[in-house]
């Protein structure tokens, strides 16, 4: 080509890194490879266009890719350049076909180098359209195996992939104690159940020259991420998909424990903290939470009430939190008359209500309803958490053993190994081994007290009895599990009210369920066993 500045002497390359399989020296070496090309053939680069994004998944938006075809087909160069044909696509002949038919409009030119494929060759077409559907399909290949690898590894509780949280690692698809890191872990994990702030603890954490896993300074970001993940107590994480704004698939940790198919945790192995310190560390944190925002202020070292963040104000549906012996209306306080009429409660007697109202709801959730299922295991935590903590053990290997008998019946049946009678034998033999283990280890479950026995077996009278037996971390935290927010409406004349008259004011939102149309309803208290020493008193007007 004669002139360096003609279309017809001018490439662009286009270069794409897949985020799972390639690093950027990778990249370098493709545009390298890619800038030898072109100078044997006496072409020019104009422009690089680079992505880390995926060529398979829907919904991906590639700006880089679309640029560089646009630019083809504007006619600003004649030719494009790839690595290899899978670079730049792998959803099939559809997407790579519509490209050469419109570069051979403009009489353009696409070359996948490592292919030795050139798109000005008529005979190259079918090569072309033969590589694009094997890229394709082994990408899809790949997704399918990467899914089904994930679901069995949740299903067994193998660690899913990534970083463990501090204190922890990985050996053999379990976490463990991290020798150099479960010492200060557990440090942190102490002080969040003394019901230090999470400021706080980054502060003397950084004092004492502590630094985290890849040599930073602590922050309380640090730490209530720390609290917050399931795997810190041995729990396989939960995770939720979602797209980020250049339309690629992401994943992230919800926060919350992954449930398997029975509806239980499924232990990864040996946390820092126990199933029962995670609930109460929660607790502290949300406590802290609530009672900073009826205060103006940030964090408090434990919480004071027992309803902020969960009663609000009929007037206004806006948050009611503790002042003195009463729950106000938050915007009232903090806001004046224009923003709410306001309304006020005292705590001792909503407080009364909320506990009759959440042991009676207690008697009613379904045994296998998620709900319930949560409540009696976070109930039983604190209780027993020994017990709690052998549980989750127990069940896990249980289910572990279950997935190997799955897979040994399996390969007999369906994959036909285990042929002849020394094969026969063999089979026989280690499908009695395992059956022997879950055997063994379901009389061990056995000896623990049922999920479902701990609450269902006790009336609203013994219910209660153990829910005034915690403090207020715990009661809370159990209050969280069951009921989602109530809304207290305000009185109709004035005068001295009863209990009962109370309770018909509160419109329940419980977890799981609709909430309660905002009227006044006296039915709301059908089928609830009050307390003897509340009877009198609340009929009392």
């Amino acid at each position: 080509m004669s002139d360096t500045f003609d279309p017809r002497g001018l490439c662009d390359l286009y270069l794409r890194r897949s985020t799972l399989q390639d690093d950027k020296t990778t990249l370098k070496a493709h545009e390298r490879d890619l800038r030898e090309r072109a100078k044997r053939e006496g072409l020019t680069v104009r422009k690089v266009w680079k992505e880390e994004l995926s060529a398979f998944k829907s919904g991906v938006v590639r700006e880089e890719f679309d640029k560089a075809v646009a630019a083809v087909i504007a006619g600003e160069v004649r030719h494009l350049l790839v690595w290899k044909l899978d670079r730049l696509s792998r959803k099939g002949m559809g997407q790579v076909g519509q490209v050469l038919d419109e570069f051979d409009t403009e009489g353009a030119r696409l070359v996948a180098h490592m292919d030795g494929l050139d798109s000005s060759i008529p005979q190259h077409r079918g090569l072309f359209a033969w590589l694009a559907e094997q890229a394709r399909s082994e990408s899809y290949n790949t997704s399918i195996r990467t899914r089904s690898t994930k679901r069995e590894k949740k299903a067994t509780g193998s660690w899913p992939g990534g970083q463990p949280p501090y204190g922890l690692r990985v050996r053999k698809g379990k976490v463990e104690h991290h020798p150099r890191e479960y010492e200060f872990s557990r440090a942190i994990a102490e002080m969040l159940l003394a019901g230090i702030p999470a400021t706080t603890i980054a502060e003397k954490l950084n004092e004492r020259g502590w630094k985290t896993r890849r040599g930073n300074k602590w922050r309380s970001s640090s730490i209530t991420q720390l609290a917050h993940s399931p795997a810190w107590a041995g729990l396989m994480p939960s995770y939720e998909q979602y797209k980020d704004r250049n339309g690629r698939e992401r994943w992230r940790a919800t926060g919350e424990p992954f449930l398997g198919e029975d509806g239980k945790t499924v232990s990864i192995g040996k946390g820092v903290i126990t199933f029962g310190e995670r609930a109460r560390i929660l607790a502290n944190l949300r406590s802290r939470t609530s009672e900073a925002m009826a205060a103006g202020r940030r964090g408090k070292p434990s919480a004071q009430s027992l309803l902020s963040g969960f009663l609000k104000c009929g007037r206004c549906q806006g948050p009611m939190c503790k002042g003195g012996r009463s729950y106000r209306c938050y915007r009232r306080v903090n806001l004046g008359k224009t923003a709410c009429q306001g309304m006020s409660v005292l705590v001792k007697d909503i407080d009364r209500v909320i506990e009759i109202a959440f042991v009676n709801k207690v008697k009613q959730l379904s045994w296998n309803g998620k709900v319930f299922r949560e409540l009696a295991s976070r109930w039983q935590a604190y209780e027993d958490p020994e017990a709690e903590s052998q549980r989750l053990e127990l069940t896990a290997a249980r289910d572990e053993a279950k997935a190997r008998l799955h897979s040994l019946e399996n390969a007999y049946y369906i994959q036909g190994h285990f042929k002849g009678t020394e094969g026969e034998e063999r089979y026989t033999q280690l499908r009695t081994g395992i059956c022997d283990q879950i055997q063994e280890i379901q009389a061990g479950l056995d000896k623990i007290v049922s999920l479902s026995e701990f609450l269902s077996s006790r009336d609203p009278i013994e219910l209660r009895e153990a829910w005034k037996t915690g403090d207020l971390e715990k009661s809370r935290a159990l209050l969280g599990i069951a009921l989602t927010s109530v809304t207290l409406l305000p009185p109709k004349g004035t005068g001295p009210r009863s209990l009962f008259a109370l309770f018909a004011r509160c419109c329940f939102h419980w977890a799981g369920e609709k909430a309660q149309p905002l009227r006044i309803d006296g039915t709301r208290m059908a089928n609830t066993v009050w307390p003897t020493e509340y009877v009198s008193w609340a009929e009392a007007s």
